[in-house]
């Protein structure tokens, strides 16, 4: 009998598994939490005096913390003057705004870091899809020619529509030019035929534009996978 254990029956057993895993390990995390307040509470209830270096550099002891422990750490001490507790002294302002200056930085670094990391995978994956997508150099420059093909193709498109356009315009100049010489006014529907030719003819020289950006585009896309390509199959090939 074979060993082997399909992909998806581990997934089906992970799946299976996953929310009693959750479910301990959140009771776990309950029960250590209590552990941790149950032995709090046992230390506190064996606290029976503080004692402090003061700022005047004193000793000083108490059943409460003494007046003269403001601002200093504090140590608990059990009937036997064991130290069961130290209590550091509150922050200072300035302290205060270093530790939050620091935790900001420490953050800032690791969401760099994080995002570094994102990127490199994300690099990693489209390096990938570029060593599976191609087999050579003269794979991309086929590629390149057949995209640049079907945009010259739509360019030639858009530049017969814009000949007709301006043929159509040029029919429309010289009708204004007899009306014009028989002093007679162009009614609304030519005037209209104008302005929507106008329109017509300003929408196909953007797109005309829109299609040499594309073509600029589209070298720049296939020049920038051939020097990746030349520089992971170059590399493995040295390494």
């Amino acid at each position: 009998m074979s060993r082997t254990i399909s992909a998806a029956a581990l997934l089906l057993a992970f799946a299976a598994l996953s929310p009693i895993g959750l479910a301990q390990s959140g009771a776990d995390k309950a029960a250590a939490e209590k552990a941790r307040a149950a032995k709090d509470a046992a230390i506190d209830a064996q606290i029976r005096s503080y004692r402090c270096v003061g700022a005047d550099g004193k000793k000083y002891y108490g059943a409460t913390r003494p007046a003269q422990c403001a601002g200093v750490t504090v140590e608990a001490l059990s009937a036997q003057g064991t130290l069961l507790r130290r209590i550091p002294a509150p922050l200072s302002t300035e302290q205060r705004a270093a530790m939050q200056a620091d935790a900001q930085k420490n953050a800032a670094t690791e969401q760099a870091k994080r995002e570094a990391e994102a990127t490199a995978r994300a690099q990693s994956r489209r390096d990938q899809a570029l060593l599976q997508t191609y087999t050579s150099e003269r794979d991309i420059e086929t590629v390149r020619q057949r995209a640049l093909a079907d945009n010259q193709k739509a360019r030639q498109d858009v530049e017969r529509r814009i000949d007709a356009l301006k043929k159509r315009q040029d029919e429309l100049a010289r009708q204004a030019a007899k009306h014009s010489k028989a002093g007679a006014t162009p009614d609304s529907r030519f005037e209209q035929d104008v302005r929507e030719l106008a329109h017509d003819l300003d929408l196909q020289q953007q797109q005309l534009t829109s299609r040499e950006r594309e073509a600029a585009a589209i070298n720049a896309r296939y020049d920038e996978e051939k020097r990746k390509y030349v520089e992971l199959t170059r590399g493995a090939q040295k390494k």
